[in-house]
């Protein structure tokens, strides 16, 4: 079925701050008069069947809106890239994230009947706004694109009037990031979200039952993240006061491992900044009222090195791809590399992001070589110069290449002679047709040594100077 050129035959609705794609677009099926958004995005080209909230934001790229209306949409929507939720600004893990079935606050409907995106946030349990718990039964996805009723005919909107019964810190900071884009100056305002979430997760647990447990689900995640925004000193009273509430005095005294141990085991985290200062915190605070063996003493959680984790994010790539590229640049020649976490001092932090620093993108070759960037991969698929994948250094996909290595392989093949070429010469695209190649191979023949050029005019870019008898 060939789509149609615009989605939606009117668009009268707005998409409201904070409402992703496959809200909007459920709403503009509603308004069409039509009752199943999966037979509708079906009909128009569109997966009906399983919800890819970017392919529908692509869908409505071709509606006329105003572009603060799209650039709204886009800053709501969840973009997948190397296995990560990108939700304007802020990144959430995968299983962050759930848009399988739909969940609603029925008084925020009764204001304005739209999805907010952080109702998404698995985590989340309550509205900040009305602090009543969103509400999900009975159970149904976004195939049904109403916003008033359910598919069993359940009233969704309740028009009463509702506010917090108690400080829902955690769920306003959704908000807040989620819906308004706004992080502000607090003392996380650096941390990315789904950091915070996994450690307030942990803490939250920790606030009810006294330890960690894949068994008890039990958790205040708005009393964990509340930890997070304590000073040290404040934390430390915070798990003291928690372990005398919650471990029983003889169990503190066999040890802070027989008490439930660190909060961080079993998550795939390594030692990032967030992590250690409520460890640091947790350990101290056991000190005051149990047993902390020797090992534990000297623990300090002050640090100048970076896991692989925050030094992908100070870079701003992806853990796999740049774990990959320091293995292929030899950065870190006695690492195991065997799941272990990945610890980089400041000397080879640096030493990294030098060489990040010097990576160019294929269409930046060309300004070097002088050929197309097509031409030049080539040169690369024949193992003449390395290329990296899944390294988007500045925000933009491809491969990447050494800008140092690229300059000096055009400086070798253009070494051979300063003068001047003849008329009866060849140039590098002539040679190329002459010997039924393309320009790629030429150039990777020259490099091997396979053939050589006769003259170079020092006055043409790049591998265009190299002129073949």
């Amino acid at each position: 079925m060939t789509p149609i050129r615009r989605p939606f035959t009117r668009w009268r609705l707005r998409p409201h701050q904070g409402e992703p794609s496959y809200s909007y677009f459920a709403r503009l099926v509603a308004d069409e008069g039509h009752n199943s958004v999966k037979i509708y995005a079906t009909e128009i080209g569109v997966n009906g069947r399983n919800i890819v909230p970017e392919e529908m934001l692509d869908a409505l790229r071709k509606l006329p809106l105003l572009p603060d209306e799209m650039e709204r949409l886009r800053a709501a929507t969840p973009i997948l890239r190397d296995s990560v939720y990108q939700v304007g600004n802020e990144r959430l893990k995968q299983k962050q994230l759930s848009f399988r079935h739909r969940r609603v606050c029925p008084h925020c409907l009764a204001t304005a009947r739209y999805h907010r995106i952080q109702w998404d946030v698995v985590s989340a349990r309550y509205c900040s706004i009305h602090g009543v718990e969103l509400v999900d039964k009975p159970r149904f996805g976004w195939w049904w694109p109403h916003f008033d009723v359910s598919p069993q005919g359940v009233r969704l909107i309740d028009p009463t009037e509702a506010v917090p019964a108690r400080p829902l810190p955690f769920h306003e900071m959704l908000r807040t990031r989620l819906e308004l884009g706004e992080r502000g100056d607090g003392p996380l305002a650096t941390t990315e979200l789904s950091d915070i979430i996994t450690v307030a997760q942990a803490v939250g647990q920790f606030a009810v039952i006294g330890k960690r447990s894949s068994k008890d689900k039990s958790c205040d995640i708005d009393a964990g993240y509340q930890v997070l925004t304590l000073s040290h000193g404040e934390r430390v009273e915070w798990f003291k006061e928690r372990y005398e509430a919650l471990v029983p005095a003889a169990v503190r005294k066999r040890g802070f491992d027989a008490s439930g141990g660190p909060l961080r085991a079993g998550f795939d985290v390594g030692g990032d900044a967030l992590w250690d200062a409520v460890e640091q915190a947790q350990y101290e605070g056991f000190a005051k009222v149990g047993t902390l063996g020797r090992k534990f003493v000297r623990r300090d959680a002050i640090r100048s090195d970076k896991t692989l984790k925050e030094a992908a994010a100070a870079l701003g790539l992806p853990p796999k791809g740049l774990s990959k590229f320091i293995q292929r640049i030899g950065l870190l020649p006695h690492a195991k590399w065997n799941g272990d976490a990945i610890s980089l001092d400041t000397e080879a932090f640096e030493a990294l992001k030098a060489v990040v620093d010097d990576l160019i993108t294929l269409p930046q070759t060309i300004e070097i070589t002088g050929i197309p960037g097509h031409e030049f991969r080539q040169v690369a698929k024949a193992g003449l110069v390395a290329e990296y994948p899944h390294m988007p250094t500045g925000g933009t996909f491809g491969p990447r290449y050494s800008r140092k290595e690229v300059t000096e392989i055009v400086e070798r093949c253009r070494s051979s002679t300063s003068a001047k070429p003849s008329g009866e010469l060849k140039t590098l695209i002539s040679k190329a047709k002459q010997l039924n190649t393309t320009q790629g191979q030429l150039v990777s023949m020259v490099m091997r040594g396979e053939i050589t050029p006769s003259l170079v005019d020092q006055d043409r870019l790049g591998f265009r100077g190299l002129y073949f008898e």
